[in-house]
């Protein structure tokens, strides 16, 4: 909720891997996984500019507010998410992250370059079109 007096502007790019960087996220897991991950951002009330990924990893961009935590950001929307793909969707599917994660900032005006960059994921990685530091899910 905004907060008067405050002016804020947080976007915040992640990046996590599947456990042991396997191909966990097919078609079928995405199909399921993507628009749980945007009503999971909805309750949270987190904004979500766009969410993608390759078969073994998963990118984010979203806006925070001063007064969450960027790791419990990425604690939640990984607990959640596996959680919802193992337990809940009836899928019969199998999703673990690996530990960790990547995030980067990045400022208002390069949201439209960001947001296309994770919605052509598999693009970027067919024709290895990667931007490095966008794709470091760990040190």
């Amino acid at each position: 909720m905004p907060r008067a007096g405050v002016f804020h502007q947080l976007f915040y790019h992640f990046i996590w891997a599947t456990k042991n960087r396997e191909a966990f996220l097919t078609p079928t897991v995405e199909a399921r996984l993507f628009p749980y991950i945007g009503s999971k951002c909805k309750e949270l009330k987190y904004v979500l500019y766009a969410v993608n990924g390759a078969e073994n990893h998963i990118h984010v961009l979203i806006a925070l507010t001063p007064s969450m935590l960027v790791a419990d950001a990425a604690k939640n929307l990984k607990g959640a998410s596996s959680h919802y793909i193992n337990k809940v969707s009836g899928l019969g599917e199998t999703l673990y992250w690996q530990d960790g994660y990547g995030v980067v900032t990045i400022r208002k005006a390069e949201i439209p370059r960001v947001v296309e960059y994770i919605k052509n994921q598999k693009e970027h990685h067919r024709v290895r079109t990667l931007v490095d530091f966008l794709e470091r899910a760990e040190e």
